[in-house]
């Protein structure tokens, strides 16, 4: 059984401008293209949940947050999210934040905001 993908409301909008801005500095067919292949390297969660490393801010909650890259170099995003598991092979995957990766690491508490404070 594979896992469900769910999205945070933050993590939408953090999409919906980040390909705003894509749409603006470059065309809409750039940014619709960027936005199909993240949607698509989220939706592969679904299979292998816990394949992404732990967060470097992982540590300073106290819970799993793990990070997905997605991109090329200077164009990378790092796409936060957390596991849930029902059992060892189904569960939910929460995506709470995308950024993008030259952006300052999270602060402990804005990361803890993002997830609601609780379980990711």
């Amino acid at each position: 059984m594979a896992f469900r993908v769910e999205l945070a409301p933050q993590a939408v909008d953090d999409l919906d401008e980040i390909t705003a801005y894509i749409a603006g500095q470059s065309s809409f067919a750039v940014a619709e293209r960027w936005f199909n292949s993240i949607i698509k390297s989220i939706s592969a969660l679904s299979r292998m949940a816990s394949r992404c490393p732990l967060a470097p801010e992982s540590a300073e909650l106290g819970q799993e947050v793990r990070v997905l890259l997605h991109g090329r170099k200077g164009r990378t995003y790092k796409i936060f999210y957390g596991v849930q598991h029902e059992s060892r092979t189904s569960g939910i995957v929460r995506v709470f934040h995308v950024r993008h990766w030259a952006r300052k690491p999270l602060p402990g508490e804005e990361l803890e905001l993002l997830l609601g404070g609780g379980p990711a």
